[in-house]
């Protein structure tokens, strides 16, 4: 099977992140509007027929007021219709058995005035196609079928192609029961409808256009400063690390994102330089062990017999002692970013590593204190912490005049339990300005001594604070009451 690269998961071109938006936000516009459009209708319809109906309901009540006061039905609806200005409804009166005994003409379509006449034991509505010259009428029924019987017309009619909104009640009066039945175009709600309608139909894709090029335009403006920064980053490589991305005077997310690119661009370049110089120095510390033995091997080879071989023995192996430490150090340093924690099963007691590094022989005295020493277990690597130690007391011996003073306490903070080492002596101290200076790599405060007059690479102290951090530690260094330096390691206690 063929391997699929990372270009194959690549989406096409014109399905850009821009694209993407604009049809996004075309889309939900569509639907908003679609939807907002669709609701103005039915308000817009549903508050003229609730118009319709209340004008209705209040012809009825005035003729139903006029029959129960006395009058006689045609009184009752001739009254209406003198009195109404127009927008009337058609009104009409049934008696008992169903047949009409009043009606009048109340609206006017297509320019023609007159009345439809509502009879019927269903109340079927029927109207004229178009009133004949000789004052007949053609009768034809809904939806232009002939009506199943004849029914008689009272006055003119006139063509309603709408629906009517038909409202019938019920009224006892002095001159017998009455059935009211009141009938209202709604031939105008029918025009507002469709006027709104076809505005929506225009309106609604002009919308869509108009959003679709406002989206196409911000969401590029938008991501132009993106595209600045990504042409840059391309750019940039192992010899123009020192490039940076251009920051928008924005402060939104793209104006940070360009000034956290910027910080780790620096972050790179530090790492970069440090590396080159950790490389650089490195090469000249490991040059000067080799450059020893080879000098002393050519002078050992040139004397031939004469050569004292135990002395040059003697030399070769404590400068290879001194090149083996160096690469151990190198080795703890450069893993020390990549490496893992130690496990968090592992426990070390501090005091007994302090005891068995005080044992070993060195220069000048070294005593030990452990205060609490059933609390001074730590979580770590005891092989790593023992290198802790042993570059501290290596390094407060090579300065102490007369003693070396290791100490482990316990301690309980805001943050926790804590284990404290410290190891000082009595030597000349190291200047507060110096005292963070000398836990970066090959940094000596005793340049002027010679490194066969015990002095070292400049690796020791940076070991300890890598190992202490891997070990979620910090070292620091103090005044100590000796007159010299003290070094604290500071460590999270095991319990």
């Amino acid at each position: 099977m063929a391997e699929v690269g990372p270009q194959a998961r690549v989406g096409p071109a014109w399905w850009s992140l821009r694209v993407r938006t604009t049809v996004a936000a075309a889309a939900v516009t569509a639907v908003a509007v679609a939807l907002a459009g669709w609701l103005l209708l039915r308000s817009i319809e549903d508050t003229q027929l609730a118009h319709v109906r209340d004008v209705t309901e209040a012809q009825i009540a005035r003729v139903q007021d006029r029959l129960e006061a006395g009058a006689e039905p045609t009184e009752a609806v001739d009254a209406e219709v003198s009195a109404a200005t127009g927008g009337l409804s058609l009104v009409e009166v049934l008696d008992e058995d169903g047949r009409t005994v009043a009606a009048g003409p109340t609206f006017e379509i297509e320019g023609q005035r007159g009345a439809i006449a509502l009879a019927g034991d269903a109340g079927d509505v029927f109207t004229t196609r178009l009133p004949p010259p000789e004052g007949g009428v053609v009768v034809q029924g809904q939806g232009g079928r002939p009506p199943e019987r004849s029914t008689q017309l009272l006055a003119p009619t006139v063509v309603s192609a709408q629906p009517l909104e038909r409202i019938t009640r019920e009224v006892d009066a002095p001159g017998g029961h009455y059935t009211i039945v009141a009938a209202a175009p709604v031939d105008e709600v029918q025009r507002s409808v469709d006027a709104v309608r076809r505005a929506l139909w225009v309106a609604l894709p002009a919308l869509v256009a108009l959003v679709a090029v406002a989206a196409w335009w911000l969401v590029g403006r938008a991501l132009r400063p993106v595209e600045a920064i990504r042409a840059q980053v391309d750019e940039i490589s192992g010899t123009t690390i020192h490039r940076r991305v251009p920051e928008p005077a924005s402060g939104d997310e793209i104006g940070r994102l360009a000034r956290t690119m910027n910080a780790m661009l620096d972050r790179l370049e530090g790492a970069s330089t440090r590396q080159h110089q950790f490389v650089s120095d490195a090469s000249h510390e490991l040059r000067s062990p080799v450059t020893a033995i080879r000098a002393d091997l050519e002078v050992a080879l040139a004397e031939g017999d004469r050569a004292d071989w135990p002395r040059v023995a003697t030399a070769v192996l404590a400068e290879e002692s001194r090149l083996e430490a160096l690469l151990a150090d190198l080795l703890i340093l450069a893993a020390g970013d990549e490496s893992p924690p130690p496990p968090d099963g592992a426990t070390v007691d501090l005091a007994a590593v302090a005891h068995a590094e005080a044992e070993r022989p060195h220069t000048v005295p070294v005593s030990v204190s452990v205060a609490a020493a059933d609390a001074a277990t730590v979580p770590g690597s005891r092989e790593q912490l023992a290198r802790v130690v042993t570059n501290l007391v290596d390094n407060a011996a090579r300065h102490a005049h007369t003693e070396v003073a290791i100490t482990v306490a316990h301690t309980a903070t805001l943050a926790g339990d804590r284990v404290r080492l410290t190891v000082e002596d009595d030597g000349p101290g190291i200047p507060l300005d110096d005292r963070e200076r000398v836990f970066e790599r090959f940094t000596r405060l005793d340049d002027a001594r010679a490194r066969d007059g015990g002095g070292g690479a400049g690796l020791g102290l940076a070991v300890v604070r890598s190992i202490a951090e891997r070990h979620r530690g910090t070292a620091y260094i103090e005044t100590s009451p000796l007159g010299g330096a003290r070094v604290v390691v500071d460590l999270p206690s095991a319990g």
